[in-house]
């Protein structure tokens, strides 16, 4: 254009140059608007937190657990994580102080369920949970769970030594 003599080159510059700076704020409201976008997923993941049911708490009369000897038994105990859909029904078995207990059983037969029912990650519908004669329910957790240690067949460990991950796995 500027050889035919239709634009200066001048114009021409000028052009380029505000049309640069027309899609500039363009560009801006489009970033704006990934950013809001994020901000409104990261909200979400947020408020399900805070939504999330809290962890068991101590009954109001909860006593100490001394240490424990071992004597451990599950009486006629119902469990469901869905009220609709029992998981465990009427579970009666002792484990006395000493003693190897295996749990065997198919994926889904309730053997990790046993296990979190112990440390009161969840609390039983029905029957008893007895600790030394204490009923798990009547005790403070944190000492309960103090004296308790459990190995799961799927170990994970994080980069540190082994010691660093025992401390890990007391706090």
């Amino acid at each position: 254009m500027a050889l035919r003599g239709l634009a200066t080159v001048g114009t021409i510059a000028s052009f380029i140059n505000y049309s640069r700076q027309f899609g500039r704020p363009l560009n801006q409201i489009a970033n704006l608007y990934n950013t809001i976008q994020s901000a409104i997923a990261g909200a979400e993941r947020v408020f399900q937190i805070i939504d999330e049911v809290p962890e068991l708490v101590n009954a109001p009369d909860a006593v100490p657990l001394a240490e424990i000897k071992g004597d451990v038994v599950f009486d006629a105990v119902d469990f469901g994580y869905d009220a609709a859909a029992p998981v465990l029904k009427n579970v009666s078995l002792q484990a006395e102080p000493g003693q190897t207990i295996a749990l065997v059983g198919p994926t889904g037969a309730g053997k990790t369920t046993i296990v979190n029912l112990l440390t009161r990650f969840y609390d039983i519908d029905s029957g008893r949970i007895l600790i030394d004669g204490h009923d798990i329910r009547q005790v403070k957790k944190d000492d309960l769970r103090r004296q308790l240690g459990i190995v799961l067949q799927d170990t994970y460990l994080f980069a540190g030594t082994l010691m660093e991950n025992i401390r890990y796995g007391r706090l």
